[in-house]
């Protein structure tokens, strides 16, 4: 190869290099907002004593990783249970979250929030 076309490979190399990587960032979920996503919020016990912590599982089973304690989320549950049926709109953050034994959700936050009642 001669001298002036290593710059010129080198360079194409870098653009390229350059779109992926932006093609990469631009695809994750993160940010992305889901409006009245009906679904069971629920508390599974502490991940420091390997529960899953508080997850909110949608209609079609998805199991997402929400942050707080049933305490942050006292107002939704009623007295002794630990899940309820809600509608929420919930943003993806794009982020993982492990919980107990290791099981990793997709973690998202909870923008709003409707308590349905419950059946019982």
């Amino acid at each position: 190869m001669r001298p002036n076309h290593v710059g010129s490979v080198i360079w194409i190399i870098g653009i390229g290099l350059l779109f992926q990587a932006c093609s990469l960032f631009g695809t994750d979920a993160s940010g992305d907002i889901l409006s009245d996503q009906a679904g069971t919020l629920l508390w599974s016990g502490s991940p420091a004593a390997d529960g899953a912590g508080m997850l909110f599982k949608t209609e079609d089973e998805t199991y997402y990783g929400v942050p707080g304690t049933r305490e942050d989320y006292a107002d939704y549950f009623p007295e002794n249970k630990n899940q309820i049926q809600i509608i929420a709109d919930i943003k993806r953050t794009g982020e993982k979250t492990v919980r107990g034994w290791g099981v990793e959700y997709p973690e998202i936050k909870i923008l709003r929030i409707k308590g349905l009642q419950d059946p019982e």
